[in-house]
């Protein structure tokens, strides 16, 4: 059984400590956008509402319910523990399929993200679920083209990769949407475009095991064959190829995702 979580308001967080000079970002490196994403200063002081979850649920340490504004989740790095060299990196997100990072808060032990709120459940859940409930070929290639149309964003417009692309952080909205989630950490970790392959051999993994596959097998007839072959593409491959690839004609949309979280609820009882 889950433990139950405990809320508390605000979040405990430890406060900068002494008469230490508050950090100033006085050379801006990056663009407006990431100049105005990335603030310096503790928000949980501020006139703003915050809830905190203990323990954190999925890398969200609390939530923001500000009047007037959109609650946003709140994810605390602590500072040791991020290449601060980076820090200049985190910049504002605007993609369909990404949990849009937000907000960028620097303190003296912690670095603050704040993502637009999401609602959905992630591609590990339903694998827990078999074999009580399965994804079919039509579903699992739709997941693989909106989390490719992700990395397409990822690579080439913010210009890194994603590095630690993982099912129990891919989740369906209840729009039927994929959701990648934990860009922020991404930004500050330490990328090459050679690691881009990475995130190629974990959208592979995922759509295997989304299928129940082992071994060189595909499935039956004509789509196991095409799920045969794009599961084992060369691990060179490109995202803009792999979104060519005969399986990705059977994108179906996000309105074919979108019963999946009622129907995992009821698999689950």
């Amino acid at each position: 059984m889950r433990s139950t979580k405990i809320l508390g308001s605000p979040i405990q967080m430890s406060l900068p400590r002494g008469e230490s000079p508050p950090i100033q970002n006085e050379t801006p490196t990056r663009s407006e956008e990431a100049t105005e994403c990335v603030k310096y200063g503790n928000p949980f002081t501020m006139d703003r509402l915050f809830i905190g979850l203990e323990p954190a649920w999925s890398g969200i340490n609390a939530i923001e319910f500000t009047e007037h504004m959109p609650i946003s989740f709140v994810s605390k790095l602590d500072t040791t523990a991020c290449d601060k060299s980076r820090i200049d990196c985190l910049r504002q997100t605007s993609h369909r399929h990404l949990v849009n990072l937000k907000e960028v808060f620097v303190t003296e032990e912690s670095l603050l993200l704040f993502y637009e709120k999401w609602e959905g459940i992630s591609l590990k859940e339903i694998q827990d679920l078999r074999p009580a409930f399965q994804l079919g070929e039509v579903e699992v290639a739709t997941i693989c083209y909106q989390i490719l149309q992700a990395l397409q964003y990822i690579h080439n417009t913010l210009g890194i990769n994603h590095g630690a692309l993982r099912d129990q952080d891919i989740y369906i909205h209840k729009t039927g949407d994929i959701k990648i989630a934990k860009i922020g950490e991404s930004m500050i970790r330490e990328s090459s475009p050679q690691e881009k392959s990475k995130d190629i051999r974990a959208t592979l993994k995922i759509a295997r095991k989304l299928l129940g596959l082992r071994g060189a097998s595909g499935g039956r007839g004509t789509m196991g064959l095409l799920v045969h072959d794009f599961t084992a593409a060369p691990f060179n491959t490109t995202v803009d190829q792999l979104l060519q690839h005969p399986l990705m004609r059977f994108n179906a949309g996000s309105w074919c995702l979108r019963p999946i979280n009622l129907l995992c609820t009821i698999a689950k009882r």
